[in-house]
């Protein structure tokens, strides 16, 4: 299965699927979202990336609804990660 091209427009979805967002300094997220946009893509966040406990973490749970959420959703066509 080869996926489409993103095309200017499309959705793209920034998850956080191991640390949470929070660590990032907003600039950060600012520069990053503006270079996306830059390239026509409509950046969204998952419910969850700024979620943090006392590690920077988010909950599995709250980090798997974040990873489904992104693929069921018929308007996401590509999906970046903010940690690996």
């Amino acid at each position: 299965m080869v996926p489409r091209r993103l095309q200017p427009g499309d959705e793209v979805r920034v998850i956080s699927p191991s640390r949470s967002m929070a660590i990032l300094k907003e600039k950060q997220v600012d520069i990053a979202r503006n270079r996306l946009e830059a390239l026509g893509f409509h950046v969204t966040f998952g419910k969850h990336v700024h979620t943090h406990d006392e590690f920077f973490s988010t909950s599995i749970e709250e980090r798997i609804e974040d990873l489904h959420t992104a693929f069921l959703d018929q308007n996401v066509k590509g999906i970046f990660t903010a940690f690996l």
